[in-house]
């Protein structure tokens, strides 16, 4: 299916992909493929040539953005003897880096993520699990090789992580209901704006972890 967008040079592609993540910011089903042609500069014929149908080209959206996302910032991650809070930090500075080289990838997962969480079709759901999947894999390297000299001796590393983890889900559905009033569409744009302060804070709760876990 895909092997006849790969043959398009790649302004084309770009140009396509752009124009379907744009489109695709309002949510799947507000989308308009006729929407997504237009922006394009091509058919809608030549759109469903490249991707067979609308589910086809959104999931190839979200496939592309994840595989990005892990080739460029995740894979950058040495979770061998590593600090565990720290390398938490680091993700969330490598998430930062990323919405600011590809803001439109980070504008679509973002709404991406809370379009399928609404009302998820069952190969969507599949696609963006991939993103959880990947994060919760590097954590979970990051625990069994992180330094566990560093933690506190009646704190098991792995019950640690569970607690961190609890607490940065609940701190993103906060943010995440406060975004959602703005619209998905909007939702990844401010996001970016507002990074700098989510980092700051973020950072308190990073020194909390530490004083928390590890010894003085």
């Amino acid at each position: 299916m895909n092997d006849k967008f790969f043959a398009l040079d790649e302004e084309k592609r770009a140009r396509i992909l752009n124009a379907a993540m744009g489109e695709f910011l309002h949510g799947f089903a507000q989308a308009k493929t006729e929407n997504i042609s237009r922006e394009a500069g091509i058919s809608k014929g030549l759109l469903f040539h490249y991707f067979g149908t609308k589910e086809n080209l959104y999931a190839f959206l979200i496939d592309t953005a994840i595989e990005t996302i892990r080739t460029e910032f995740i894979d950058r991650i040495q979770p061998t003897n590593a600090d565990l809070i720290e390398t938490i930090w680091q993700m969330s500075l490598l998430k930062q880096e990323a919405s600011r080289q590809y803001p439109a990838m980070f504008d679509f997962l973002t709404s991406a993520y809370l379009d399928t969480r609404h009302a998820p079709l069952p190969e969507q759901l599949a696609h963006m699990e991939k993103f959880t999947q990947m994060r919760d894999r590097v954590l979970a390297q990051t625990v069994e090789n992180c330094d566990k000299s560093l933690f506190r001796n009646d704190i098991d590393p792995r019950r640690a992580m569970e607690i961190i983890d609890y607490t940065l889900k609940g701190y993103g559905e906060s943010k995440t209901a406060e975004a959602k009033r703005s619209g998905i569409a909007k939702v990844g744009a401010e996001a970016r704006e507002n990074y700098d302060a989510y980092l700051k804070e973020f950072r308190e709760y990073i020194d909390i972890f530490k004083r928390c876990f590890y010894k003085n």
